[in-house]
């Protein structure tokens, strides 16, 4: 027996030997355990791998779409580059607030399109793990159990314990898919000489690098 089980065994002793008699005679229910994975329940079930595919191709469309835009402003600022010892100072400033707005424009829209996916997946996520414990909780009426854990803070178990497989096909049969909402994405870029172009005064300028807008590109959601 190791030590950690024997020091076990001599608390649970010790324990009911400090008991009260009138505790120690009554009867505590035998414990019936069943473990899940719920982790490998949203990873595995139908619903969560057409969420993630949703997901991945609505970033891949957003992303084509920033890029585009990210290599047009590219194009707009190496011309700009070339004009600058040919244009008025005026008219070259003015071309430089457009330039930047442009730039903040899809900085901005970038941002909040990042947001608006994330928070979209986290809102189908929560709906298809609210749909498992409740198929969990249906499993454990069922089996009478009356203690539920996770499976990953299990050392050994039986076969029979684990409920994860019954889950994910109750949940695949109950909810076999979950629409993305569609979020609020801001509006593109505009093209140059659209809108106000001295909106931003006298602002200094900060042209993005060449590797694109402030890595603007994004990313895919955790799997």
């Amino acid at each position: 027996m190791r030590v950690g089980a024997r020091l076990g065994v001599a608390a649970v002793l010790g324990l009911t030997a400090l008991l009260p008699l009138g505790a120690r005679g009554q009867q505590v229910a035998a414990p019936v355990i069943i473990t899940v994975d719920v982790q490998q329940i949203l990873r595995d079930s139908l619903v969560a791998k057409d969420v993630q595919s949703q997901m991945d191709q609505r970033t891949d469309r957003y992303t084509k779409e920033v890029s585009d835009q990210e290599t047009q402003l590219q194009k707009t600022q190496e011309e700009l580059e070339k004009e600058r010892t040919t244009l008025a100072p005026d008219a070259f400033n003015a071309k430089m607030r457009d330039f930047q707005r442009r730039y903040d424009t899809l900085d901005n829209r970038v941002q909040a399109t990042r947001q608006a996916l994330q928070q979209s997946y986290n809102d189908a996520m929560t709906k298809v793990e609210n749909t498992a414990l409740q198929i969990i909780a249906d499993i454990a009426a069922e089996r009478k159990a009356n203690l539920v854990v996770a499976k990953a803070a299990v050392l050994f178990e039986a076969p029979e314990l684990d409920i994860t497989q019954e889950v994910i096909k109750r949940l695949d049969v109950k909810l076999p898919q979950v629409q993305l909402a569609v979020p609020p994405i801001a509006p593109r870029t505009a093209a140059p000489g659209q809108g106000n172009a001295a909106a931003s005064g006298n602002a200094p300028i900060t042209p993005p690098n060449a590797s694109g807008v402030g890595g603007s590109t994004l990313p895919l959601p955790p799997r």
